[in-house]
């Protein structure tokens, strides 16, 4: 007669083992992918508020506001060149910081004075007043009395944006845009092409290497550098391109562009 030899009974501690073991590698692949995952969404929102800032343009404002705020902004940037674009800090006290952040807004709810698309790169970016912290987290600014963007001979408008965040790629890639390659201004309506003539590298202090020149329209875009240190200022120089701009030339919405 056969004797049947009976089973171990199987061991819950190793059981219990694998089952950790599977929940400490689901933890570390979140841990390892959130940042990817956190990047993709929030360049896809920042997409997003710089494309409904194309749409609320349209569907607010009539031409007559529309050029009402151009010659507005006109007459801001006179002023400007006039007093030779004075350095001021932005003082919500000021009345001149005030009626700063009011210019180029299509709506009473409108906080979006333009887009900036840099479709080489992945950029695509709304533009705000001004450069603080609060506003460089939400996408791009504009600097304080350099001239604002609505393509104007003599204007120099700067825009900067971060480097090197956690969850958003911002101006991540800018430091690969090559001459000649286009950056677009959309504001009021028009949408502005520039194209890049140059970059350099500076100290944060270097202001002196924005410049004012006159009959040239361009565009300075400013970012952090080296990436990941952040010690010197990148500064990319774009100049106006006045040929017709194809409706297929620039996209509309989000593009996926990882920074690697």
């Amino acid at each position: 007669m056969s004797r049947h030899r009976k089973e171990a009974p199987r061991s819950s501690a190793g059981k219990g083992s694998r089952i950790t073991s599977l929940i400490l590698l689901i933890i570390s692949l979140a841990v390892l992918f959130y940042p990817i995952v956190a990047t993709v969404l929030a360049d896809y929102q920042n997409s997003e508020a710089a494309r409904r800032y194309d749409e609320e343009v349209g569907e607010a404002a009539t031409p007559e506001i529309i050029e009402q705020l151009r010659q507005r902004a006109s007459d801001y940037n006179a002023e400007l060149w006039a007093t030779d674009h004075p350095v001021r800090k932005e003082d919500p006290e000021d009345p001149i910081y005030q009626d700063y952040k009011q210019q180029l807004l299509s709506s009473d709810q409108s906080e979006t004075m333009a887009r900036i698309q840099i479709p080489d790169v992945g950029i695509d970016l709304p533009i705000y007043h001004g450069t603080t912290e609060g506003i460089l987290y939400r996408g791009a600014g504009h600097m304080y009395n350099s001239d604002l963007p609505i393509g104007e001979d003599s204007s120099t408008s700067v825009i900067t944006a971060h480097t090197g965040m956690v969850n958003a790629s911002m101006f991540d890639n800018l430091g690969k845009l090559k001459e000649g390659q286009p950056v677009y201004i959309s504001v009021l309506g028009e949408k502005l092409r520039y194209r890049m003539t140059g970059s350099q590298v500076v100290k944060p202090e270097h202001y002196e290497a924005v410049t004012y020149e006159p009959g040239v329209d361009k565009i300075v875009l400013i970012t952090c550098t080296p990436y990941g240190i952040n010690s010197d200022r990148l500064l990319v120089t774009a100049v106006r391109d006045y040929s017709p701009i194809t409706e297929d030339e620039v996209p509309s919405g989000w593009q996926l562009q990882l920074s690697w």
